[in-house]
């Protein structure tokens, strides 16, 4: 599992910074290229603009009264010549009060319709805008540059074009470069998975060979162990001859025999659990069996230390049925009840108990009133060779690796665990694993 991880993380991150620096080319290109055309029509309605506010205030007299002005206002109306503007430009010069002055041929201007006035009055005294119209068979946008001609009376120019090809232009370069930039990203989404599995060759060849060495040293620590194992066990019906420090020497070699046959088991199951060719026998099966059989298993080991082990089974009428390999489910409740008995102390209370959930998931859990986790320990909990306390772990045996072979068995069979720990008051490990087809119990 690791290796496949291993490479599926290189790959979001290669895809990831890549992603950034292709979104990052083309927000940059985009605004780019938004600025430039934008800053042209700007230039092109200020030139033109202040040529048209040029002719308003060359041909507008100073008039002394109010009659004066209304005159002088129809006849500025009527000799402004426009013949600088473009075809596509149009032009209102507008008093404070929005009363027009003067304006370019109305057949071609929208600035006198309603709904532009009323789109420019929801932009309040923003120098350049954009404005749009939309009709049964087009959608037009319009640039508007504001400009104060400056005279006495305070008239407001406002001179636009049609920029509809332009924003079209920077609509289709948007699609195009959203779409170049997730072809670019898929592509090298797949060209960095194919790199990571070549950057992963050497270790893929070099965690092969830690499997093949850990599983061949595991096995053939098996015969000198068990023969260690026998020879102790012949000195111990001998042992009442011994003096007391060979009887001490005695004991201690029997636990450290347990110790290494222990921990050559536990890597062994790792070995093979690791390897890519190791498939695993599904079945169906009764988790409250497997509940019923690991508390019977461990009761004599909780007797021992005055613990009170109880098993709380949901409803008895109804299976709890799992698809996977009972005895993997098996070694998994033993080592998780395992380490809650020994980490509890005398007289405490283990739990071991099943819930089904709403999400087609069932939750077996181990709870203990022991001595709890630190809280900065329990993300490494499923490490391999990790150990909260190394002197508590060795006065009880452990040797790091019960939980790492919990976390592969549950990762096997499709679920995960947890724990969640409060020191002085105990901890509580939960596995939730995928339930097959749900059955009632048949009566017998």
């Amino acid at each position: 599992m690791m290796i496949p991880n291993t490479r599926k993380q290189l790959t979001i991150f290669y895809s990831t910074m890549i992603g950034l620096i292709l979104l990052i080319m083309a927000a940059s290109f985009y605004s780019v290229l938004s600025n430039v055309i934008h800053r042209d029509e700007r230039h092109n309605l200020e030139s033109a603009g202040q040529r048209a506010v040029d002719e308003w205030l060359n041909q507008s007299p100073h008039p002394k009264d109010a009659e004066e002005i209304r005159e002088q206002h129809q006849a500025d109306r009527r000799r402004m010549e426009w013949e600088y503007l473009q075809s596509d430009q149009f032009v209102v010069i507008a008093g404070p009060a929005w009363t027009i002055s003067a304006y370019s041929p109305e057949g071609s201007n929208p600035l006198l319709e309603p709904s532009f006035q009323h789109q420019l009055g929801a932009y309040g005294d923003k120098s350049y805008i954009h404005l749009s119209r939309a009709s049964a068979n087009n959608h037009a946008v319009y640039a508007v540059l504001r400009l104060m001609t400056g005279d006495a009376d305070n008239h407001t120019l406002l001179i636009g074009e049609e920029v509809t090809t332009q924003e079209h232009l920077l609509k289709e370069m948007k699609l195009l470069l959203i779409a170049i930039t997730l072809l670019l990203l898929a592509a090298a989404t797949v060209l960095g998975y194919v790199l990571a599995g070549h950057a992963m060759l050497p270790i893929n060849h070099a965690f092969a060979r830690q499997q093949k060495f850990t599983a061949y040293a595991s096995h053939e620590l098996r015969t000198p162990l068990s023969v260690l194992q026998l020879s102790v066990d012949i000195l111990e019906e001998e042992q009442h001859k011994l003096s007391p420090i060979h009887q001490t020497v005695l004991q201690d070699m029997k636990e450290e025999i347990e110790r290494m046959t222990t921990l050559t088991g536990q890597l062994l199951t790792l070995a093979r659990n690791d390897s890519p060719l190791q498939s695993m026998r599904q079945e169906a099966f009764d988790l409250q069996h497997s509940l019923s059989f690991a508390t019977a298993r461990m009761q004599l080991m909780a007797n021992e230390k005055n613990i009170h082990l109880q098993l709380n089974l949901g409803n008895p009428a109804e299976a709890f049925t799992c698809m996977g390999n009972s005895e993997q489910i098996d070694q998994l409740l033993y080592i998780l009840l395992d380490n809650a008995i020994k980490y509890s102390a005398e007289g405490g209370t283990v739990t071991l108990g099943i819930t089904r959930n709403d999400n087609d998931t069932l939750s077996l859990f181990v709870q203990d009133t022991g001595c709890g986790i630190p809280e900065e320990d329990t993300p490494h909990l499923f490490e391999r060779f990790y150990r909260v306390d190394q002197a508590r772990t060795r006065e009880h045996g452990g040797t790091g690796l019960g939980l790492a072979i919990a976390y592969e068995i549950v990762s096997r069979h499709g679920g995960r665990i947890t724990v969640t720990s409060a020191l002085h008051q105990g901890s509580t490990f939960t596995v939730i694993l995928p339930e097959a087809k749900r059955t009632l119990r048949q009566p017998i």
